[in-house]
């Protein structure tokens, strides 16, 4: 069974995945990892959608994965 789009990024942190959206900084990172992730159309959009929305605490809806790159854009400047 594949794993979704929050299961890899909470697994990446080894975190829950309500810790992502509890903690500020857990959030913003977990949003420019998202951002930076690779092959993001191993991912349905509705996902992408559904993931972001969890994250911001607000709907969020995505028609191509050239709009989720440039929306997650801001996200990626506090990584390293």
């Amino acid at each position: 069974m594949k794993n979704g789009l929050l299961d890899e990024i909470t697994r990446k942190n080894k975190r829950y995945i309500s810790d992502l959206r509890l903690f500020p900084d857990l959030k913003w990172h977990a949003l420019a990892q998202l951002h930076a992730l690779k092959g993001k159309e191993q991912y349905p959009l509705a996902e992408w959608s559904e993931a972001v929305s969890y994250l911001l605490g607000c709907t969020v809806h995505f028609e191509s994965y050239g709009q989720v790159t440039a929306s997650l854009k801001p996200f990626a400047k506090g990584m390293h």
